[in-house]
């Protein structure tokens, strides 16, 4: 399940795995965020936004996520649809 993360009284992730996190990750990893060298102030202030974006971006999925899939043969070996009739899955994220 997805989770938007959030963040202790010291400015640190209290999940494991998040997306506000994975966010923050994947910014460090790209060089534009120097964590050593920013104040607490705005680390929690950055990480707080994180949380907010990933909120956002979890609330709409919720809202708006459909997975359309079309009839399809597994295989010619198996000579089996897959399904058998198109489906839309909606609200796939929870």
């Amino acid at each position: 399940m997805m989770s938007p993360g959030s963040i202790d009284g010291n400015n640190n992730w209290v999940e494991s795995t998040s997306l506000a996190r994975a966010i923050e990750d994947a910014m460090v990893r790209a060089g534009v965020i120097k964590l050593d060298k920013e104040s607490k102030s705005t680390t929690h202030d950055r990480r707080n936004s994180f949380v907010a974006i990933a909120t956002g971006l979890i609330n709409y999925l919720q809202a708006n996520l459909e997975i359309h899939i079309g009839a399809g043969t597994l295989g010619a070996a198996t000579g089996n649809n897959v399904p058998a009739a198109a489906v839309t899955l909606t609200q796939a994220v929870k």
